[in-house]
């Protein structure tokens, strides 16, 4: 009992350490001037601001290093955790400069060769265009109600940004893009990622003993997106056009390695539209000051990563629903059967139309 609370504190010193440490800090300042110069120039790259650090680094990795460490399964889990972050705020101290790819990579790596195979397999798929009829006010009002079915004390509003949504969890907020138009098939599937996998995910963990299962087991990020791809193939909602999004984000990260802005924006050309190239390039580049230079973020590649290994676990038989005991990657499941305490998942999807998973 006297290893539980020690390993319980040790779990809270974290979450509350890490807590203002957001990987949205590496989005720059200047995304709406610098597309209208790419959009008329694609041979242009763009140079990218960052704000200056609302919290200081520096002693975010000083109270990190103070953190005692706990021989055991969990403990080593929560270690891991401390040292990802450690390196994030390295990562995040580095905005602008070349050696924000450095720990970029250390974090998130890099695809695979099978990866990078299939996703270039999926950027042939013929798609077609969805009508957008529904507006940013209404698409807020439906995640707003499906958040509100669960219970969840969460607050949907619009906001200025690139991304078409955004969950911060440790807030209890939702942000839809503001003065947008969204497809009815693109709200179902924000409602069904971002809440049936994010949010139930997050929260599920919130009501585990230990916190890291709210905040994330090291390196979950794969099987956190991957579940989210695969829920929205099985509510019938992944199109050729979505499939072929996700498959262009792990194909720009690697180009972004060693190649420039405008070789991945006019690479991207042969596949979308302007506007829709630029936003998968900056994805790729952001964390960089001169696009021109190699380097960027990785994290992109997740999304098909972890779709594919998602897939596997659930023909291998695995259980879809122990990925929903909290923020955990499929690798930790047999690991966690051996922590006292843990709970099965309060909240699940809500049923909806389930088709049958496919393959591209």
């Amino acid at each position: 009992m006297q290893d539980f609370f020690k390993l319980k504190k040790i779990d809270l010193e974290l979450q509350k350490t890490i807590n203002p440490v957001s990987f949205f800090d590496i989005n720059p300042m200047n995304i709406d001037s610098e597309k209208e110069l790419v959009l008329n120039d694609p041979n242009y790259n763009p140079y990218f601001t960052y704000p200056k650090p609302e919290f200081n680094y520096d002693k975010i990795q000083d109270a990190l290093h103070a953190i005692d460490e706990h021989d055991s399964p969990l403990g080593n889990l929560i270690n891991q955790k401390r040292n990802i972050f450690i390196d994030k705020c390295e990562m995040l101290k580095n905005r602008g400069s070349s050696r924000f790819t450095i720990f970029a990579k250390k974090i998130y790596g890099v695809p695979s060769r099978d990866v990078l195979e299939r996703s270039v397999s999926f950027l042939s798929l013929e798609s077609i265009k969805e009508k957008k009829t529904i507006g940013s006010l209404e698409a807020a009002a439906r995640i707003q109600a499906e958040l509100n079915h669960y219970g969840f004390d969460y607050k949907v509003d619009q906001k200025q940004m690139s991304a078409s949504a955004m969950v911060i969890v440790s807030k209890r907020k939702v942000y839809v893009r503001d003065n947008f138009n969204y497809s009815e098939n693109f709200v179902r599937r924000l409602v069904i990622h971002e809440i049936g996998t994010h949010v139930l995910r997050a929260e599920n963990g919130r009501e585990q003993p230990f916190m890291i299962f709210f905040h994330g087991m090291p390196k979950y990020l794969n099987t956190e997106e991957g579940l989210a791809v695969v829920n929205e193939e099985r509510f019938g909602l992944l199109n050729k056009e979505n499939m072929k999004n996700y498959a262009a984000r792990a194909v720009a990260v690697k180009m972004a390695m060693n190649r420039s802005f405008s070789d991945i924006f006019r690479y991207l050309l042969t596949f979308f539209n302007p506007a829709t190239a630029f936003r998968i390039a900056t994805r790729a580049k952001r964390g960089l000051s001169d696009t021109s230079k190699p380097g960027g973020c990785p994290k992109d590649y997740v999304y098909i990563d972890g779709y594919i290994k998602v897939k596997d676990f659930i023909s291998n038989g695995g259980n879809i629903n122990d990925l929903y005991i909290g923020k955990v990657g499929i690798e930790h499941l047999d690991m966690l059967k051996d922590v006292s305490g843990i709970s099965r998942p309060r909240y699940l999807p809500k049923n909806q139309t389930f088709k049958s998973l496919r393959s591209f």
